[in-house]
């Protein structure tokens, strides 16, 4: 017999804070999901690392009473010690996870999860015969690992960072040992954890996307620039933003001299490491303005006449769909989750393959010699977005646990 869904709870868990109407990164989808598995009748609680006064329109908690003061004592200590942001970050998912852990009981049938270092978490659950499922924000941890050694090995670093830190990374693969399904978030989330060795449970593919929270955009202010072409970058660019990449494409191109009247502008903070490599190999390239801290978007967006996502692996960058937001057709490695959403239809993206210098000067090339073509791409890849529903998406993922919650 199944069981009903009032007897089926789901505890939803989210590393990140809830704020007042949402939650910040992959909390924006744990609020979402529990106020549709709320309205269901199926939601126990919504588990923040922390929240303030505010009430949200369903059950939810901070993982501790203590975790405002621990977290505030924690940045408190940082800002004198200045501590590696590795083991910082680590320090606070070891108490997320201790925490979260006393949080089950046998009340809870479901974990669903946003956050994968939570072994403690995920191995009590299954000592009480909780299905434990993740839906995670960023590909398997081992798959990273390796594309950041290797490409630290190609700029010549050997700095660690979160996904290169050994304690981090065996205890991801001490948590894959207990948990029970992964449900694919972005496809290329979904096919890491596929060929994962570390996880052996089953993965479900449900592809989705957080949408950017950006104003309202008129396609009438969108006009085919004839005379310039700007092309455009934007990410906090750690080593695996592949931004080295693109300066080497444009390096090549200015030396052809084959895109007359063309900039390329990169916005955003960058790494100390990569800052140094870029300032060794590309210091003195035409063309290229760097503006540090975008702070508003639609500014920066609505100047350009390509977007340039370089990544070497990102789950779903949302400065690729916030340029299909503005018309503005994008280039971006078919490593990045995004991409599934702008090539639907007729393609509205760019898409090639990482570390493919070529495959950039190509596409460049490309839209700067076919305006209009490269026009109408972005204009497909804003129809894309307008049509995608991030509600829709919520319903579906609630209608698959209501599913598998009453198979327990």
């Amino acid at each position: 017999m199944k069981k009903t869904l009032e007897m089926s709870k789901v505890m939803v868990v989210s590393f990140q804070s809830l704020t007042a109407d949402s939650g910040q990164g992959m909390a924006r989808l744990g609020h979402a999901l529990s106020k549709e598995l709320h309205k269901r009748g199926m939601l126990k609680t919504f588990v923040v690392h922390s929240k303030g006064k505010h009430d949200a329109p369903f059950p939810s908690e901070p993982v501790s009473k203590w975790s405002r003061l621990y977290l505030f004592a924690l940045n408190k200590l940082d800002k004198i010690f200045k501590f590696p942001v590795h083991r910082f970050r680590f320090t606070q998912e070891l108490l997320f996870d201790w925490f979260c852990a006393k949080k089950l009981d046998r009340s809870v049938k479901v974990l669903f999860s946003t956050q994968p270092y939570l072994k403690r978490t995920f191995k009590k659950a299954q000592q009480l015969g909780i299905k434990t499922f993740l839906l995670s924000g960023t590909p398997e941890d081992n798959y990273i690992y390796k594309l950041v050694t290797e490409e630290k090995k190609f700029i010549g670093t050997n700095e660690t960072d979160a996904y290169t830190y050994d304690r981090r990374n065996k205890y991801f693969n001490e948590s894959m040992k207990y948990l029970d399904v992964v449900v694919g978030f972005f496809p290329n989330v979904y096919q890491t954890y596929v060929d994962s060795e570390a996880f052996t449970g089953e993965c479900v593919n449900l592809s989705g996307h957080i949408l950017p929270n950006i104003p309202p955009y008129s396609l009438e202010e969108r006009e085919i620039n004839t005379s310039q072409f700007a092309i455009g970058y934007l990410a906090y660019t750690a080593i695996l933003k592949g931004l080295h990449y693109l300066l080497e494409a444009w390096k090549q191109l200015q030396e052809e001299d084959t895109i007359p009247n063309a900039t390329l502008v990169i916005g955003g903070p960058t790494h100390p490491t990569i800052n140094e490599y870029i300032n060794k190999h590309y210091k003195n390239l035409n063309g290229v303005s760097y503006k540090g801290q975008v702070n508003n978007i639609p500014e920066f967006m609505q100047g350009l006449d390509l977007f340039v996502v370089p990544s070497l692996i990102d789950a779903g960058p949302l400065s690729a769909l916030e340029a299909a937001h503005y018309a503005i057709p994008v280039l971006i490695t078919e490593n990045c989750g995004s991409a599934e959403l702008l090539e639907r239809g007729e393609g509205g993206a760019y898409t090639i393959p990482i570390r493919d210098v070529a495959a950039i000067k190509e596409k460049i090339l490309f839209a700067y010699n076919n305006r209009t073509a490269n026009h109408q791409k972005g204009l497909i890849a804003k129809e894309n977005l307008d049509n995608y529903s991030f509600e829709e998406y919520i319903n579906n993922l609630g209608n698959f646990l209501e599913e598998r919650a009453n198979e327990q």
